[in-house]
């Protein structure tokens, strides 16, 4: 499924000797990201795929996938802004965390998100009032047993709630588009696919029974990455889907799935230094390694030895012998592999280097800040195509105006000739002017610009608006844009907010 790990090794160890930056860091190859999101693609051509971004969500790796036509599925309010700010446009956008606040969910919908996901009552309700006209999915519970990292009982809803669920989104002028679950992450058994597609087909035909008919499936994601051994081809796991689909469903539904490991954990190896090689006793059989890199700062994976990480030394080949692997903080759960038969050259000494292969992934996202002093671990990227990824720069203006006439912001065609006006003064082509219109009142205005975008949602009942203007690739200022919209309006700025390259100055 994925590049070679040695091949993979290589390149980044190549880096790693010509920059020597301090460890632990990881290094990110660009060409693997491409190439395993074409390869996902190519093996479920039939299915719209949204990128995990908590898998790894560098402004870096984002580009290139929104270079290489993935969505991305985002989990909160900075994720949307690190996309936006990466020049993905907000209908490429699925907020699938079933657990949101308000606030979150109308910024989502101001900037132009419209698709969600939801697993209770409680958040369809705040779909309907903070997010109206918006798509939906349920997202059920599916039992997962293979899953090397299980969801457990935390999203989902049981098959029957789901039923009552999706009827209430449509009585609340939602879009219901569909059934989502997720079968746990790393699994590594393509039939666990089955049960969760068996129960979406269920759901499916008891919501028309209710009258509402429901269009899409979102299988989630979970495929595996192989870190000590081979899982089953990706083409078995599409197999397995379009059999089940096909025996569940009467009408082919339209397919969405959400990888994240898959996409980047082959692309990233982590570089480490051993600190420190001891033993308990002086008949203790076991050394412990400790490394410079734990469980805090970017292996959290390796809780209860979930993930096994391949370990790379520069004296492997020679005598080994079986180690028990730390990391270098104060805390005693500060070890990763304890009763996993790790075995490591006995010529290793403090100030060697370890390098992790497929750490592509949930490791600098889930760094933390500085527990015990210790800073979270850096990423270096190589690879992308030359003149493209490296060369992107743009700005993200958001900006929320108060204070505004309401029949202003009830009246599309007016929103849109300002759009355009603005953005021409500000250095900007507008190459599509769309809009919707929302009953009762609001409006929905974008412009699309060459690899940027703008637009404005309207609050007409409450005088207020709320503008994104992102421009990448000219000289185009959104600052600009955003003060002659006010001005055209008439607004008062309640909030503005500048990205650049997803670091945020408010």
């Amino acid at each position: 499924m994925t590049e070679g790990f040695s091949q993979v090794l290589e390149r980044c160890r190549a880096f790693l000797e010509e920059r020597q930056p301090p460890t632990p860091c990881l290094v990110v190859d660009l060409d693997v990201v491409r190439g395993n999101c074409e390869r996902l693609r190519r093996a479920l051509p039939e299915a719209r795929m949204y990128y995990a971004v908590k898998a790894n969500p560098a402004p870096e790796v984002v580009r290139v996938l929104r270079q290489a036509g993935a969505g991305f599925d985002v989990a909160g309010r900075e994720e949307i802004e690190l996309c936006l700010a990466q020049g993905v446009r907000p209908d490429s956008l699925s907020y699938g965390n079933p657990v949101k606040k308000a606030r979150d969910i109308e910024f989502a919908h101001r900037v132009g998100v419209r698709r969600f996901t939801f697993d209770s009552l409680e958040d369809l309700e705040k779909l309907a009032e903070f997010a109206p006209g918006s798509t939906v999915s349920c997202r059920i519970l599916v039992d997962s047993p293979g899953s090397q990292t299980p969801f457990g009982r935390k999203f989902g809803c049981s098959a029957e709630m789901a039923v009552d669920l999706l009827a209430r989104a449509a009585e609340l002028g939602l879009d219901p588009e569909g059934v989502a679950f997720h079968v746990g992450s790393q699994h590594g058994d393509p039939r666990a696919w089955e049960a969760g597609i068996a129960a979406a087909g269920e759901v499916t035909r008891a919501v028309a029974e209710r009258g509402v008919s429901l269009r899409g499936l979102n299988i989630g994601g979970g495929f595996p990455v192989g870190y000590l051994s081979e899982p089953p081809p990706l083409t078995e796991y599409a197999a397995v889907v379009r059999d089940a689909v096909g025996r569940h469903f009467a009408v082919v539904p339209e397919l969405s799935f959400e990888p994240g490991r898959a996409v980047v954990a082959s692309a990233g190896v982590i570089r480490s230094e051993v600190v420190l090689v001891s033993r308990k006793s002086a008949a203790d059989e076991k050394r412990w390694v400790y490394l410079d890199i734990g469980r805090y700062g970017g292996l959290a994976e390796t809780e209860n030895e979930a993930i096994a990480y391949r370990l790379v030394t520069a004296h492997d080949g020679g005598p080994d012998g079986p180690v028990v692997v730390a990391g270098p903080t104060c805390d005693g759960d500060d070890v990763l592999y304890q009763r996993t038969p790790y075995r490591l050259p006995l010529a290793l000494r403090a100030g060697d280097y370890v390098d992790i292969p497929d750490a592509g992934a949930y490791t600098q996202s889930y760094s933390s800040v500085s527990f015990n002093g210790f800073p979270p671990l850096r990423s270096y990227f190589v690879g992308g195509e030359a003149g493209g990824v490296g060369e992107f720069a743009g700005r993200h203006v958001l900006a929320e105006f108060s204070g505004v006439a309401a029949e202003l912001l009830d009246d599309p065609v007016f929103l849109c000739e300002s759009l355009e006006r603005v953005l021409d003064k500000a250095g900007a082509t507008v190459c599509e002017l769309t809009y919707k219109q929302f009953e009762p009142h609001g409006v929905t205005a974008m412009a699309l610009l060459s690899e940027s975008h703008a637009s404005i949602h309207t609050y007409p009942e409450r005088g207020s608006a709320f503008v994104d203007v992102f421009t990448c690739g000219h000289k185009a200022d959104p600052e600009l844009a955003v003060q002659l919209l006010r001005d055209l309006l008439g607004a008062s700025v309640s909030r503005v907010t500048t990205i650049h390259r997803g670091q945020e100055d408010s």
